[in-house]
């Protein structure tokens, strides 16, 4: 029995050892049928990338094209006036003036301009003398050639569109100019942060 059992152990043995024994058919090469360069550098392999000129820099989607940008950008300026006048000193001129030419060279740009007065006197008086302020800024736009279809007036006590970085009542007026941004939406790098102080 015992050599019943080892002969059945042995021919088991020598059935799996044949059994591991054989060869596999060799790895046959096979052709590659996708382009997986990437020659606009985005990170996309051709095969997948529906846009193969790509800007250098660019945020870009799954199918390897840029991300678009479209959006309105600020500048803020606070033009001081006298306390009870609408009447500008040569600086303040100065700068409202550098603001227009800006705005005159950007795409969709509008001007708003927010007549403000210091809270000493009247509802009455004071509504009067922001919007002098605002006329008085008005007067300056179309003298240097802004289209005044493109400015929106209004005073301290309307609909506030006054930027949340400005608080409390003085003898001012904020002009805000809005400009429409388009193009192609940039990924960031160590020189963003400098170029967006500028």
């Amino acid at each position: 029995m015992k050599t019943i059992i080892s002969g059945l152990f042995i021919a088991l043995t020598l059935s799996l050892i044949s059994g591991c024994a054989q060869t596999a058919e060799p790895y046959a090469d096979q052709a590659q049928s996708r382009d997986l360069l990437d020659t606009d550098n985005d990170g996309v392999i051709n095969a997948r990338d529906s846009c193969s000129e790509t800007t250098m820099g660019a945020i870009i989607s799954n199918d390897g094209c840029p991300e678009s940008l479209n959006q309105v950008q600020e500048k803020t300026k606070v033009i001081m006036f006298d306390f009870d006048s609408s009447q500008l000193s040569k600086n303040e001129v100065d700068k409202i003036s550098e603001l227009l030419h800006k705005l005159m060279d950007l795409p969709e740009a509008k001007l708003v301009l927010i007549g403000d007065t210091s809270p000493e006197g009247s509802d009455s008086y004071n509504h009067a003398l922001a919007q002098r302020r605002v006329d008085t800024i008005h007067g300056i736009a179309k003298e240097i050639g802004f289209p005044t279809q493109s400015i929106v007036t209004q005073t301290y006590d309307q609909i506030d569109r006054t930027p949340t970085s400005i608080k409390g009542r003085e003898h001012r007026l904020i002009a805000v100019g809005q400009w429409q941004v388009s193009g192609t939406q940039m990924m960031w790098n160590i020189f963003t942060s400098e170029q967006n102080s500028r």
